[in-house]
């Protein structure tokens, strides 16, 4: 018996804007960090009369002002790249977040048995969980316009629904058995409701 296995990389289809905003965040990271190693360097010197040691403390708060600065730059720059993996493996779905191709940050895994309702972000069923009372939705996509699909669960008594990105290859394995995704979870952009393991 073969395990079902699917791999999907989403990534944004128009970044030339991003990798401009990338480019000026580490110009500005650049000035930000020159400006706090001057400041760092003025903090501490001699006393021409004793000898002794000086610090200027003004100089410290804008060392750190420039040096958190600096710091908030690096974390938006990582922001400017962002792709979403998602991993289907036999009935359970891994989504992970990469910033700017070296950071990953793993998100959920969802076993598609787990699954309440789901189908197209768009239509009757998507504004009714949408709706739901205390519901949290994580939009982890990067392409507004792309082919978009919720999956609304229960976990620890809090309801989620997550929207992803995927292509029709990865929707067709979620749906190919009703051994993963309950056959009565799924529903069409109309409002229709289609059983797993029937396309």
């Amino acid at each position: 018996m073969t395990d079902d296995f699917l791999e999907q990389t989403a990534v944004r289809r128009k970044q030339g804007a991003f990798t401009l905003l990338y480019y000026l965040c580490w110009a500005a990271l650049a000035v930000c960090v020159l400006i706090a190693l001057i400041f760092l360097g003025g903090a501490m010197g001699t006393n021409p009369e004793t000898g002794g040691l000086v610090i200027r403390w003004l100089n410290l708060p804008i060392v750190a002002v420039f040096g958190g600065l600096a710091f908030l730059l690096w974390r938006a720059s990582d922001n400017c790249r962002v792709e979403y993996d998602y991993t289907f493996t036999n009935g359970n779905l891994d989504v992970s977040r990469v910033l700017n191709n070296r950071r990953r940050r793993y998100l959920t895994a969802l076993q598609m048995k787990d699954v309440i309702r789901c189908g197209p972000a768009t239509g009757p069923a998507f504004q009714k969980t949408l709706n739901e009372p205390g519901i949290k939705v994580h939009n982890w996509f990067v392409n507004r316009e792309a082919n978009l699909y919720f999956f609304y669960f229960k976990r620890k008594e809090a309801k989620h629904v997550i929207v992803l990105e995927l292509n029709r290859e990865m929707i067709d394995v979620i749906r190919s058995k009703s051994t993963y995704l309950p056959r009565d979870a799924w529903y069409d952009a109309d409002g229709t409701q289609k059983y797993a393991g029937i396309s």
